[in-house]
């Protein structure tokens, strides 16, 4: 596409619905992808019962499902252009990084379980779609 602007050479632009459309898409796949991880938690939490995998079910299950870990993903999205996966793979490393500096017991495990659900995350995000 050329633009009718002044130039000192050949020029693109770029059709900002297709960006915003492209955004839209991430979000929308990285928001599916938050879903199927809570399902596939709940139902490992109903196959376990009450024991201490059931505890860890439990905190995964209410990190996926975190207002503030969702809306920095989205935030990302939409910032940065980037995918789902990308966005995923930031935030959680942001996270993890800023869990490690507190150099805590509880923060390191709250960061191997940050991490748990970053891989749960990208991984339905890179199943194909049906």
């Amino acid at each position: 596409m050329k633009s009718d602007g002044l130039a000192g050479g050949d020029g693109i632009t770029i059709a900002s619905g297709s960006i915003m459309s492209q955004n839209a898409k991430e979000k929308n796949r990285f928001l599916a992808a938050q879903q199927a991880a809570e399902a596939e938690i709940t139902i490992l939490q109903q196959l376990n019962g009450k024991d201490s995998e059931a505890e860890v079910l439990a905190v995964y299950k209410e990190l996926v499902s975190a207002r503030s870990l969702s809306n920095s993903i989205v935030t990302f999205i939409n910032q940065n252009f980037a995918s789902a996966e990308t966005a995923v793979e930031h935030t959680v490393d942001e996270i993890i990084s800023m869990l490690i500096l507190l150099e805590n017991d509880y923060m390191l495990q709250r960061a191997v379980n940050i991490e748990e659900i970053g891989n749960r995350l990208l991984h339905h995000l890179q199943r194909p779609e049906s």
